[in-house]
């Protein structure tokens, strides 16, 4: 028992000895592990930085290869296309002497049971200098099945006939013709040509830069877009905007109905300025003051952007020397011109998951003093000179995605005042802002059978059409678009008004088409 206490004494003193010496040894292991550890993560984050150089270095690669790919004609240059068919009943009514004494003299109605407008465009883009220069062009040819007539220039007047095999095809024209240089160190593009004016808003087709009503027809000339730099308001997130009557909004690029909202989402903030060329008289004689001459427009054009969702275009437009058109050919008809300027702005936003947009702009013209001989034999009528300020406004909105990623409904209405015109949208056949049938003037032409002064808009318009995307290349569109034109008031003591009208009073039709995209 003694050497048994003798040997549990000996066994306790040599634990409680070696207890610190294997502590420290613990601690000493601690540290190597943690400066092990510490060797290892920096070698991780070495390899993440390798990594990443690797990438970037395979991505300049991939986009080196791809513009050498793309050094080919074939790569450089790409065709698109979009075919309209459409099927409309149309009718217009007048109510006795709208547009003139006696024409016409009773209450009268018209109708075309049905007509076939047929709409093609072949669209170009040619990359000329890779990220510099680039052209773009899109023909466009009209045609109402079976109908042609070269000597009736309104659109509603041809007559329907089976002469076709004849070759009665309308002309094509060339919509847009234009180049674009880039200038990278200033954030700005440079156009010059035949400029992208626009087709409807907010139906935002490809290199529009212009809302309706202010720009919606050929148009001739330069501009410089600038794009600032992007700044808080540019993501700022409006209330809103994200509340949705229901569900949630569709993946990007996966729902047709949403092309027009992509391409608002795509804008900038920035400016446009421009110079336009409505009229040329080409070489002029100087000297002679009474000589006509050319009618040179000058525009700006302010986009901002509320984060993606909202933008407000400010516009403006001063245009000198427009010429009154007149067709009648007479030499007794006066040769006009006058300064004309226009202004307004467009904002487009989202409300609940719609696309609701609106606009309002002012016009102003002068009809100069002028004195001229009523028929050429009638009475000689002096004219005073007055001013005409007009107006218009529209609002509208597009369901977007809510019914379905493949089926929209949108809702339109317009209303120009008795003066409001837009020189640059004149013709059209689905356009906002012109007159669809000018009637006869009979304040310089006595006949009535001529189209001679100045044409206001002066009416209401409602545009409501149905889309349904069988594929996102193949649209169904339902739709009715109605015109309601507004006489025009006379000053006291004029028989009739020095400004035109239209022919007729009520201009309405419901259509079905077929629109193809390749």
């Amino acid at each position: 028992m003694k050497k048994l206490g003798v040997l549990l004494l000996s066994f306790s003193l040599f634990c409680l000895w070696s207890l610190p010496v294997m502590a420290a040894d613990t601690s000493k292991e601690v540290q190597q592990l943690k400066k092990e550890v510490e060797k290892l993560l920096q070698r991780i984050e070495d390899l993440e930085k390798k990594q990443a150089e690797t990438t970037t270095k395979v991505a300049d690669a991939e986009k080196k290869a791809e513009k050498a790919e793309k050094k080919s004609l074939k790569d450089r240059v790409n065709f698109s296309g979009e075919a309209r068919f459409r099927i409309m009943h149309e009718n217009s009514e007048a109510d006795r002497n709208f547009y003139g004494a006696g024409q016409p003299g009773s209450d009268r109605k018209w109708r075309d049971d049905t007509s076939f407008p047929l709409r093609l465009r072949l669209n170009a883009h040619a990359e000329v200098v890779q990220d510099w220069v680039d052209v773009y062009a899109r023909l466009t040819m009209n045609k109402r099945w079976g109908a042609w007539d070269s000597s009736a220039t309104d659109p509603f007047n041809k007559p329907n006939s089976f002469e076709s095999s004849i070759g009665h095809d309308m002309n094509a024209r060339f919509e847009q013709m234009y180049m674009t240089f880039k200038l990278p160190w200033i954030n700005s593009t440079w156009y010059l040509g035949r400029l992208p004016g626009m087709d409807g808003a907010p139906q935002r087709q490809s290199r529009t830069l212009f809302p309706r009503l202010f720009i919606d027809s050929e148009i001739d000339g330069t501009l410089l877009a600038w794009n600032a730099p992007e700044t808080g308001l540019d993501s700022v997130a409006l209330p809103w905007m994200s509340t949705r009557l229901w569900g949630k909004q569709s993946e990007p690029g996966k729902a047709p109905t949403l092309k027009t909202y992509e391409s608002k989402v795509k804008d900038k903030t920035g400016i446009i300025l421009g110079y336009l060329k409505y009229d040329e008289y080409k070489l002029v004689n100087t000297d002679n003051k009474q000589v006509q001459a050319d009618s040179d427009a000058f525009l700006a054009q302010a986009q901002v952007k509320v984060g993606k969702d909202t933008e407000v275009i400010l516009s403006g437009l001063t245009m000198q020397d427009w010429h009154m058109p007149n067709t009648s050919k007479r030499t007794y008809v006066p040769d006009m011109n006058t300064d004309y300027v226009l202004a307004g702005a467009y904002v487009d936003t989202q409300l609940l998951g719609l696309q609701v947009f609106g606009a309002y702009y002012y016009s102003h013209f002068d009809i100069p003093g002028h004195s001229f001989q009523r028929g050429g034999t009638g009475d000689a009528v002096t004219v005073e000179g007055k001013g005409y300020p007009g107006h218009i406004w529209f609002a509208g909105f597009n369901t977007g995605d809510l019914i379905s990623t493949t089926m929209q409904l949108s809702v339109e209405f317009a209303d120009g005042s008795d003066a409001w015109i837009n020189p640059f949208n004149y013709r059209g056949f689905r356009r906002k802002g012109t007159v669809l049938s000018p009637a006869g003037n009979y304040f310089y032409d006595s006949s009535g059978q001529s189209t001679v002064g100045f044409y206001p808009f002066n009416a209401q318009v409602w545009d409501i059409y149905y889309d349904y995307y069988f594929k996102p290349n193949v649209r169904f569109r339902l739709g009715y678009i109605d015109f309601l034109y507004g006489r025009h008031e006379r000053d006291s003591g004029e028989h009739f008004s020095a400004l035109g009208s239209s022919k007729y009073q009520h201009d309405y039709w419901p259509y079905f088409e077929v629109n193809l995209s390749f």
